[in-house]
């Protein structure tokens, strides 16, 4: 293999140009250059960047998975459309909720609820690592639902559940938006943790409160430019 062939078979540039794409693509979007039910087609978007159609796939199932397109078998990659009122509604109920639960499961967990939230942590912590787009909302989800399940407030856990299944795509995206966005979301689950491990239960109210409300501007000022979003 020559040196030319070698530096074009670099699979590290392979994955540069996917991120790069679904980057500027997610940009268009959120700046409704590209409105929700809009189609997306594959070769006009190759041609415009001047790549192959292959990229052009990854990065629109990357986007995808954040839930701002979708693969619709008889129409082909359709612009998702993202209620701006519905995210605030549903993390405004998750600060509600969820703070309540909390403060009441840590301080009726046991050793084996702190073991279950470790592993869930980890878990979580390693798609984070790993970039698995695809997997954020349903680790981060699961995690929270371990330091929630002591309190034994089954009816609240089943409108958290209900509110996970509705709030899936708006996680991902928040998180994927920022770079730093996973990092930060690690640290604050391990710190998370640690207040519900303690006993801390104060604490643990008051890092869940900041964690869910930081997350939630942080969507609301991505989103909220956005036409037809202002509903």
């Amino acid at each position: 293999m020559d040196s030319t062939s070698s530096r074009f078979s670099d699979p590290i540039q392979k994955i540069t140009i996917v991120d790069t794409l679904a980057r500027r693509i997610r940009k268009r979007i959120l700046h409704n250059e590209f409105t929700a039910g809009e189609q997306l087609r594959q070769e006009a978007l190759a041609d415009a960047y001047g790549v192959s159609r292959m990229p052009i796939r990854e990065a629109l199932r990357q986007l995808e998975a954040e839930g701002l397109v979708i693969f619709n078998p008889h129409k082909g990659v359709i612009v998702s459309a993202m209620s701006l009122a519905e995210a605030e509604e549903l993390f405004d109920l998750r600060l509600l909720i969820e703070p309540d639960l909390i403060t009441r499961s840590t301080r009726m967990a046991t050793p084996k609820d702190h073991r279950a939230a470790r592993k869930a942590l980890d878990i979580c912590n390693d798609t984070y690592d790993n970039g698995d787009i695809t997997h954020w909302g349903e680790t981060n989800s699961a995690f929270h639902e371990c330091l929630y399940r002591p309190a034994g407030r089954t009816r609240s856990l089943g409108l958290v559940q209900s509110l996970n299944a509705n709030i899936d795509r708006y996680v991902r995206l928040q998180l994927s938006l920022d770079d730093q966005a996973p990092e930060q979301a690690h640290r604050e689950h391990d710190a998370l943790f640690q207040r519900f491990q303690s006993g801390d239960a104060d604490g643990a109210r008051a890092a869940l409160t900041t964690h869910i409300a930081v997350a939630r501007q942080k969507l609301i000022d991505a989103l909220q430019d956005r036409v037809e979003l202002e509903d």
